[in-house]
């Protein structure tokens, strides 16, 4: 009988090793902050420096769900595209191997140093003391392998764990097997690392072991596909993307599975050496298959989630660092770049129509477009501090304030246009129906005033007299069509007929709000360009 030793010794093991690697990844990312997060962002031009960035980032928090999962949020926050998602991805399995390989390399033998050394720099305090907690979980992922290791070896010839084994003979219960130990897990290290040391005592042979590291792979998407179930699109596809890429990986392999472990065999080394350089050999022909098709696969995630295009990247269209040398190409692109931030409340003055029409068509690009506005604000406005280090003369000193000043009105009417479908989203979530005259009543006070925003989109940074006398006359009208509805709603109210209650006169204040903002910009415009003849 296999004794309880036995059962009572891996499964705390296998505790240990979990908890040893959650801990050092949060650890590494605690220390790192949001450089970590910046460090992703900067190396994601390429594919290839992607799927660099996405081995790098695994080999050092020893997780590649830590690292998706961390990718899909970035993705979801619009810090980096879907298509810059892909290297990372691509990466993260293959810097899962590196586990692999250290066990393979009697690393657990070397665990208790690692613990004594980051136990010992941890208390000793000074500049140093931050890393000791990351050097102590490390010792203590490989210390609680070595438990494992230990305890299996008088269980070698053991028939029953040996008929145990035997009895998964068939490929793809072998495969089956690594993807429920990983999912019941929440980590491929794990598996991984159990499947290293099985083979190292002689438990499990490289064929057996290789369709369980496949498996593993398959197990790995299932907490990304859960976290981004609720995000945006793009987040979506990158979840998608880390599955199909570890699905597909598995199926190409599938058919050359025998030739495959042959060739890892004829490599030497002892059958944990095998096992892991199987892991490795197999992720990194994955990552480059993958790579030289990343187009068309791209192409096939996008068919397979469909969705809306417009999820946002927090990137600025016309500022680029370092700014141009010539001090006219600067403001050039700073007012290029406030045009851009006009846009973001044009396109949620877009989204208030369908959202009156469905409760359904909220979307959470809502959000992000409010959080973009205020991101392009503050680039505007430290590109402003920048240039204005420059020797300016008085007057474009004082172009520059008053692009800034405009920025920042762009920011707030941005806010003001996100608490409008805010307002309307809460009508709808609150079950509370608009009257027909109400829903009449927002969308014609839209009108002038998408007008308007639309007027200074196009004729930025000077607005002709013509323009501005024609939005003058939408201001009027704009007024006159709310002092309308203030009336009418009181009626309704005082009548009883309103079921919006203080919804709908919000949601006219937010307009009449906003339309002061744009009166503002407009004026403020109009100083600018004063400002901009004498430059």
């Amino acid at each position: 009988m296999i004794s309880w030793e036995l059962v009572f010794t891996i499964i705390p093991g296998i505790i240990l090793f979990l908890y040893g690697i959650e801990q050092f990844s949060k650890e590494v990312q605690l220390y790192a902050g949001e450089y970590f997060r910046g460090f992703i962002q900067r190396l994601t031009s390429t594919p290839v420096r992607g799927t660099l960035v996405g081995t790098l980032v695994t080999s050092v928090i020893q997780s590649s769900m830590a690292t998706t999962v961390i990718t899909v949020g970035l993705v979801n926050r619009g810090i980096i595209s879907f298509v810059a998602s892909l290297g990372i991805i691509f990466g993260a399995n293959l810097g899962t191997t590196l586990t692999s390989q250290l066990i393979a390399l009697n690393l657990t033998s070397f665990a208790p140093f690692f613990i004594l050394a980051g136990f010992v720099i941890s208390i000793a305090g000074g500049k140093y003391k931050v890393i000791g907690r990351p050097v102590f979980y490390f010792g203590l992922v490989f210390f609680s392998l070595s438990l494992i290791s230990g305890v299996m070896t008088p269980y070698q010839n053991d028939p029953q764990l040996t008929g145990f084994v035997t009895a998964m003979d068939n490929i793809f219960i072998q495969i089956l097997f690594g993807m429920i130990i990983t999912i019941i897990f929440q980590s491929s290290s794990v598996t991984t690392g159990l499947v290293v040391v099985m083979a190292q005592n002689g438990l499990i042979t490289p064929s057996m072991a290789i369709p369980v590291l496949m498996g593993a792979n398959l197990g790995t998407p299932s907490t990304t596909l859960f976290v981004a179930y609720k995000m945006n699109t793009s987040a979506k596809r990158a979840a998608i993307a880390h599955f199909l890429f570890n699905f597909l990986g598995v199926l190409m392999f599938l058919p050359f599975l025998g030739p495959f472990t042959s060739i890892i065999e004829s490599l030497g080394g002892n059958p944990g050496q095998q096992v892991a350089n199987a892991h490795l050999i197999f992720n990194l022909i994955c990552c480059v298959v993958f790579l030289l098709a990343i187009k068309p696969f791209e192409k096939l995630v996008i068919r397979l989630v469909p969705g809306r295009e417009d999820d946002i990247v927090f990137q600025t269209r016309y500022l680029k660092r370092p700014l141009p040398e010539k001090t006219e190409d600067s403001f050039k692109a700073l007012e290029l770049e406030t045009v851009h931030l006009f846009e973001q409340s044009e396109k949620l003055l877009f989204e208030i129509e369908p959202l009156l029409e469905d409760p359904k068509k909220y979307s959470s690009i809502v959000n992000q477009l409010k959080e973009y506005a205020n991101y392009l604000d503050d680039e505007i406005s430290d590109a402003s501090l920048e240039l204005s280090d420059r020797n300016l003369e008085p007057n474009e000193v004082a172009y520059l304030a008053g692009l800034d000043r405009i920025s920042k009105l762009g920011e707030i009417l941005a806010f003001q246009t996100w608490e409008l479908v805010e307002i309307i989203h809460q009508i709808q979530e609150k079950n509370i129906l608009l009257a027909p005259k109400s829903k009449e009543a927002i969308i014609n006070s839209l009108v002038p005033c998408k007008m308007n925003l639309r007027s200074l989109v196009e004729s930025f940074p000077v607005i002709p007299e013509s323009v501005n006398e024609s939005m003058r006359e939408r201001d009027n009208i704009l007024r006159d069509i709310i002092t309308l509805q203030y009336r009418q709603y009181l009626k309704r109210f005082i009548s009883r007929k309103s079921s919006a209650g203080s919804a709908f006169s919000r949601a006219l204040f937010q307009l009449e709000g906003m339309s002061a903002t744009i009166r503002e910009i407009r004026k403020s415009t109009k100083i600018l360009d004063e400002n901009r003849s004498g430059r």
